[in-house]
């Protein structure tokens, strides 16, 4: 038992940093105060926020692996596969931002150039859109805690 609340413990803490760190990152990206001490922050903030993703990805398998309920009840459920799915679409979005981020510090670290304001508008949507999709795929994990809508 202590294992199973251990696997939970290690999941949750991935997805509370992977929140804190997104929703730094959304914070960060906001044209009234942006300039190049804010670029490299904001490059910093980003990439523990997709350590913070993959570790949620990790410790989401590692309790379907060596949960109590098994890896073959876990697979049948079309409930963690939304969730897969959800966390799919938001690393893909994260990954767009980060290759943009990238080019930013690249840009500035060659002529002080900062993006356009229209740019970052752009990288703070996508943020915005995965900090929002953030909510569900924990709901969909305490329904399928609970057995709710499960096979």
């Amino acid at each position: 038992m202590i294992g199973e609340a251990l696997l939970a413990y290690g999941h949750l803490a991935a997805i509370l940093s992977w929140v804190v760190f997104l929703s730094s990152a959304t914070a960060l990206a906001r044209a009234e105060w942006f300039n190049g001490a804010v670029l490299a922050r904001l490059g910093t903030v980003h990439r523990i926020a997709q350590l913070a993703a993959v570790a949620t990805l990790l410790t989401g398998l590692a309790r379907a692996i060596w949960g109590v309920k098994g890896a073959g009840w876990y697979w049948q459920q079309p409930l963690l596969l939304a969730k897969l799915a959800l966390l799919v679409v938001m690393v893909a979005m994260a990954f767009g931002v980060g290759r943009r981020l990238a080019q930013w510090r690249r840009e500035f670290a060659a002529d002080a150039r900062l993006p356009p304001a229209q740019a970052l508008a752009e990288v703070r949507r996508r943020l915005m859109w995965a900090s929002h999709l953030m909510v569900v795929p924990p709901l969909l994990g305490v329904l399928l805690a609970r057995g709710i809508a499960t096979v």
